[in-house]
């Protein structure tokens, strides 16, 4: 769709440079930015949504409390360490 429109700006900016009274001119240069912008914004809405990861690869709660658990013990196991082997000075 982004290409129609785009493309819809190019036959905009053609009928405004070959058009014959100065109103037609006006028109075509007010179409050909208006579907120039949007198929520029929808180009980038596509590109987005192709590069995006799918809702499923999202963490739900379950994983999310998980690396909080290996994160925690890894912590306490880290201060226990230190506490049994204090830093020389």
């Amino acid at each position: 769709m982004h290409w129609i429109l785009l493309l819809a700006s190019a036959a905009a900016f053609a009928g405004a440079i070959f058009a014959p009274a100065k109103g037609l001119i006006v028109v075509g240069l007010i179409v050909g930015f208006i579907t120039l912008c949007a198929g520029f914004f929808m180009l980038v809405s596509a590109r987005i949504a192709e590069r995006a990861r799918p809702d499923m690869t999202l963490l739900g709660d379950a994983e999310i409390n998980a690396l909080r658990k290996t994160v925690r013990e890894a912590r306490a196991k880290r201060e226990a360490e230190a506490g049994r082997n204090p830093p020389a000075r």
